[in-house]
């Protein structure tokens, strides 16, 4: 249309399965806005063509230990293509439906009633990504390979909200399967820290439901300290702790 308005950011989507839609967050589940930058509302696709090096070069490497394995994934979901991060965002809002009740019942539980704080913090992060998420999946059906090129695609900001809740999903599997003070710290602290490369595989898989993917792999190189993303040839294609390079060769 040339009426000279903007394009929302992104529209509803029919769900191929029959899915309620998540409640709205009440006021006291509610997180600080999200702070989204000029840059965040950027198209991942570059003159329509999707340029994996190029989009991880500007989302960059990981601020902290905390969110290397988030960034991990995100980034071999990117490297596979939009089809795979609509994977990811649908199998993540299935971990947040499982995970939610879980919660729910732990912040009722008295024995655990000196990390309320924390579990009531965990619901709302929950909440959070089953609203923020639905979003990011629109997006991400209007960006798949094959569809006609549409304004409303995947966004920097989408990548953004898959580390921020692939980091809640881990931090919700850790803390609710474990059910004393002791299993919740170690849990929290389990989900903070780099992962080796059993524990990245293990969550590869739960995100993306597989851990071969089609031309990249895990690999730890010995003493290296992280996980990297490396192309079947040996080369690199992404460290969560250093930049990309934008050459594309």
């Amino acid at each position: 249309m040339s009426d000279g308005k903007k394009s929302r950011l992104w529209h509803y989507m029919r769900a191929v399965a029959h899915s309620p839609p998540p409640a709205r967050a009440r006021g006291e589940q509610q997180l600080p806005p999200r702070k989204v930058t000029r840059a965040d509302l950027q198209p991942l696709r570059d003159d329509v063509e999707w340029r994996p090096t190029l989009i991880l070069s500007q989302f960059g490497p990981a601020p902290n230990e905390r969110e290397y394995l988030g960034r991990l994934l995100v980034a071999c979901a990117v490297i596979q293509g939009a089809h795979r991060v609509l994977e990811m965002t649908e199998r993540l809002q299935q971990l947040m439906s499982v995970a939610a009740p879980r919660a729910k019942r732990m912040i009722e539980e008295e024995s655990l009633a000196p990390r309320k704080d924390v579990l009531e913090k965990i619901t709302k992060r929950i909440a959070e990504a089953r609203l923020e998420l639905v979003q990011t999946r629109a997006r991400a059906a209007n960006d798949i390979d094959g569809e006609p090129i549409n304004p409303d695609g995947l966004r920097y900001l989408d990548l953004h909200i898959l580390t921020s809740h692939l980091r809640t999903a881990v931090l919700c599997h850790e803390v609710t399967t474990r059910r004393n003070l002791r299993g919740i710290d170690y849990g929290i602290s389990m989900a903070s820290r780099a992962p080796d490369l059993p524990y990245a595989e293990s969550w590869l898989d739960r995100a993306l439901g597989s851990a071969q993917m089609n031309g990249i792999l895990l690999y730890w190189p010995p003493a290296y300290g992280r996980v990297l993303i490396v192309y079947d040839d040996g080369r690199l294609a992404y460290d969560p702790g250093a930049a990309v390079d934008e050459d594309e060769g």
